[in-house]
């Protein structure tokens, strides 16, 4: 792994990077539906889009192979997150592409992606941070201000649960929250569905006690979702992912510090894409 500054400046100004960034919507798009055909929980996604960005962020790939990058990564991701039973096997995977990648390319990539992160798959991604955070995304006060359109506290709670899984999908896509720490993700994607819900706090003590983030923390990134889920279709909204098989909901170091922390080569394309 990268760990020099003059080395991950160097990467910064590669256009081979740049070059596999323009990939990358596609490839998590085409993802998620892969998850969704395979039952995959969205920690499960969240998880393996991670494994794609880190690992991408850290090689060059040829175009060729992005696809077999792309459905590792799932393998890993669900390997660590599901149960034994809806962990896919690699001839499933295979089958999504035509059955065009011989299995020992699976076996050896895993092997290679496996390396690169030390034998470790403890991750945390937004949608980790998320399933306890929206555990307090809303209180029985939020009912004192509520708009008209919910009658009880389970329908408002619902509500914010729903609007919380958009926004964490619509996270996975943007790129310039790709640097951004998963934990601060996850919070603004709650500020973002109490404000698009109109609740009278956008942002609450218990939030705050329990994240550790100010509401003008989340500011920029919550400026975002909020932005980019306008321009939505509802097409892209929709979602049939499963949940946790844990506790979660329906959706459904760079390696070298914190798993928070992912790497800066691709830093000036993150704002790029923001604005």
């Amino acid at each position: 792994m990268r760990s020099s500054s003059e080395h991950a400046q160097k990467q910064l100004n590669d256009p081979n990077s740049l070059h596999q960034l323009k990939y990358r919507h596609v490839l998590v798009t085409w993802m998620r539906a892969v998850a969704e055909e395979l039952n995959l929980s969205n920690t499960s996604v969240h998880l393996a889009v991670y494994l794609l960005d880190i690992f991408m962020d850290n090689h060059r790939i040829v175009e060729e192979r992005l696809g077999l990058v792309a459905l590792v990564c799932i393998l890993l991701a669900a390997k660590f997150e599901e149960r034994d039973a809806n962990v896919p096997k690699i001839s499933e995977l295979n089958s999504r592409v035509g059955n065009q990648y011989p299995i020992t390319d699976f076996i050896s990539l895993e092997f290679m992606i496996m390396q690169f992160l030390h034998w470790s798959l403890v991750l945390p991604t937004a949608a980790h941070f998320a399933e306890y955070y929206t555990v307090f995304a809303t209180s029985s006060s939020d009912m004192c201000s509520v708009p008209s359109q919910f009658r009880t506290f389970k329908e408002l709670r619902n509500a914010v649960q729903h609007n919380v899984r958009d926004f964490l999908d619509l996270s996975l896509q943007e790129v310039c929250l790709i640097p951004v720490k998963p934990s601060l993700v996850a919070a603004a994607c709650i500020a973002a569905a109490r404000q698009t819900l109109q609740l009278s706090s956008k942002w609450t003590s218990i939030l705050q006690n329990v994240t550790k983030y100010q509401f003008m923390d989340l500011l920029p990134c919550v400026s975002v979702l909020i932005s980019k889920n306008g321009k939505m279709t509802n097409t892209a909204k929709k979602r049939k992912l499963t949940e946790s098989p844990d506790h979660g909901y329906a959706t459904e170091d760079s390696m070298s510090k914190s798993p928070e922390v992912s790497s800066g080569k691709w830093s000036s394309a993150y704002k790029r894409n923001c604005t």
